[in-house]
């Protein structure tokens, strides 16, 4: 069994030399949304696989984001510690900054551990209601 005593001194990581691609909307800003079925990161403690699919809802402005350079930047989480809402937001940030959307939303279905279903959301700016 994992001893979560020292939890709160985990080592956690983000990915480096994360550069991703846009592209000029121009007078085309659809509703963008991608699922990624096959995220995965470690926990900080366990070291053991999380897995989840990643939804990523967004509402281009003036730049859209090109979908294998998202793609390769989920791929880079696969071996990195960390705490699954640290990254559910920093995924929310990195891609917000990037391509300055009206608004965007990154939500993680987990998979089962230790029998809780998680599911974490990220918003960032101006969402409809």
């Amino acid at each position: 069994m994992t001893d979560y005593s020292k939890a709160s001194k985990a080592k956690v990581e983000s990915p480096d030399g994360v550069k991703l691609t846009t592209f000029p909307a121009r007078e085309h800003t659809p509703l963008i949304e991608w699922e990624y079925p096959e995220f995965q990161s470690l926990c900080p403690v366990s070291e053991r696989h999380d897995q989840g699919v990643i939804t990523i809802r967004y509402k281009p402005r003036e730049k859209i984001l090109e979908g294998k350079s998202v793609r390769d930047y989920l791929m880079m989480w696969r071996n990195k510690r960390n705490w699954q809402e640290y990254i559910t937001e920093e995924i929310a940030d990195l891609l917000y900054k990037t391509c300055e959307p009206d608004w965007l939303t990154v939500t993680i279905n987990w998979s089962s551990r230790g029998g809780i279903l998680a599911k974490t959301t990220s918003k960032r700016g101006n969402l409809p209601s």
